[in-house]
């Protein structure tokens, strides 16, 4: 018997789009692909639903489920009420429908617009939905960015929720209100640092009465686990230079890169969405713009450095919290500071985590550099099927056009994300660069052939999409580390 599954979803994009909220609930749309499925004479093998997620979002839980179900075998045909239930996005329509679905003896049908991957001459069709689906996104993507921007020009505050401090006007929306327990914190902040603390100090005072921290006060608030509660220098310095506890409202600092993806860029100032004495201050102008100036003097002179191509992927296993790079005042001959990985939570409060020996950053990244190298040396040896052998002589270049070839079948098997791809994709093409590019002769070169590799491949990018955490526990009787690495990939 054919094997279906029931595909449903919902989200507030289609409001007043294919009829009213009921007609589009998630009840009715199981009902009805019910209905369909005992007429086509199919057995369900799920239902697999999606409420209040967009058509274009690639994270949908019960999606995500589906379509492993469907690469293992699991699923014969899907049911769905319209190609837009299924997806809005254009780039999936011919992932799942018209690549990986056929490859995998997957049909997709769809009730309303009579969408169905058997028919080979529906597939222009099919494509039209996907781009109307699409425009359709976009265009409310640029209305509900309108209007947001009307509110904040305004003085209407848009976040979810309010910050630090102040909690939402019920009876004006928009409109914030001092939260008294939460607001004396934020003075008492102020105060300690008018009296010439730097952030680090106020945040181990802070750290040392037992007051929680904004993020934990959340979690308490909404009956969650708060961890360890504890209060860091960067929270204590954005509140500092929060210019909402002065009255102004300042949004508008990040925006989206595409209504396609949730990732957002920082905009510069000058694009800020500024309203001066919107919301009630809790320190007045003067305290704020003093504040200001101690922070300026404290500030070091100089650009600030990159990030480390590690940093916040290193986590302490006695507390499981990041740990964080630090430098010791000794300078050895070279003139460089001897720089270290810390737990950060041990450092802020003893009693959190007992803390472990600071970690050596040389010690560790020659250690992940040799295990990235070894990835990748095995990536590029690995054989090459037998019916696609290379040819007699075939070298380290052809190993890696093999690597690559795999590499994209992997992308469109869904095997791998975007940004693994990517990385991966960008480094095997700079080695195959670097083994068919010609080759200076010995005497010629900068370093001798036995040199070892670089410390670190890649640069932050690479990292973050290769390495999934990096656990480090202190040594053990011998002076032995143990570290260990998961990958991603």
């Amino acid at each position: 018997m054919t094997r279906a599954a029931l595909y449903c979803r919902l989200s507030r994009e289609d409001e007043g789009l294919e009829g009213t909220a009921e007609s589009e609930s998630i009840q009715n749309q199981r009902s009805m692909l019910l209905a369909w499925a005992d007429r086509l004479g199919c057995a369900v093998q799920g239902i697999y639903c999606d409420e209040d997620y967009s058509g274009a979002d690639r994270d949908r839980p019960a999606f995500n489920r589906m379509i492993a179900a469907a690469r293992a075998g699991q699923i014969d045909v899907i049911l769905a009420k319209s190609q837009s239930r299924f997806t809005r996005d254009m780039e999936l329509v011919e992932k799942y429908l018209h690549g990986l679905f056929p490859l995998w003896g997957v049909r997709f049908l769809a009730l309303v617009d009579h969408v169905d991957t058997a028919d080979p001459a529906g597939k222009k069709s099919r494509q039209i939905y996907g781009l109307m689906n699409e425009w359709y996104l976009e265009d409310l993507s640029a209305n509900v960015r309108a209007v947001l921007t009307h509110k904040r020009r305004q003085g209407c505050s848009i976040a979810s929720g309010a910050p630090y401090g102040y909690q939402k006007d019920p009876a004006c929306r928009g409109h914030l209100l001092p939260d008294e327990a939460a607001a004396a914190v934020v003075v008492r902040i102020f105060a300690l640092a008018l009296s010439g603390l730097g952030c680090a100090a106020i945040a181990r005072c802070l750290n040392a009465e037992g007051i929680p921290s904004p993020a934990a006060a959340k979690a308490l608030a909404q009956g969650k686990a708060p961890g360890p509660g504890l209060w860091s220098k960067a929270t204590v310095h954005r509140m500092l230079t929060n210019r909402t506890y002065a009255g102004d409202l300042v949004q508008g600092r990040v925006e989206r890169i595409s209504w396609r993806s949730s990732k957002t860029r920082r905009l510069p100032e000058e694009r800020w969405i500024v309203v001066p004495a919107s919301q009630p201050p809790l320190v007045s102008r003067a305290v704020f713009d003093r504040v200001q100036a101690l922070l300026a003097a404290r500030a070091r002179s100089g650009k600030p450095g990159a990030p480390h191509p590690l940093a916040g992927l290193v986590v302490c296993g006695l507390c499981g919290h990041l740990m964080e790079q630090t430098r010791s005042g000794y300078r050895p001959k070279n003139g460089l500071p001897t720089r270290y990985f810390r737990c950060r939570t041990a450092r802020r409060s003893p009693e959190a985590c007992c803390g472990q020996p600071y970690l050596p950053l040389a010690e560790l990244e020659e250690l992940i550099a040799g295990r990235i190298n070894a990835l990748f040396e095995a990536a590029a040896s690995l054989p090459p099927p037998p019916a696609k052998a290379p040819p007699p002589g075939a070298g380290a270049g052809q190993r890696l056009r093999q690597a690559l070839a795999r590499l994209y079948q992997d992308n469109a098997a869904g095997l791998l994300g975007e940004e693994e791809f990517a990385a991966l994709r960008t480094e095997l093409l700079a080695r195959l660069r670097l083994t068919e590019a010609p080759q200076p002769s010995p005497e010629n070169s900068r370093f001798p052939p036995d040199a070892p590799p670089d410390p670190l491949p890649p640069g932050r990018e690479l990292a973050a999409a290769l390495i999934e955490k990096i656990v480090v526990w202190p040594p053990d009787e011998t002076g032995n580390r143990r570290l260990e690495v998961f990958w991603r990939v």
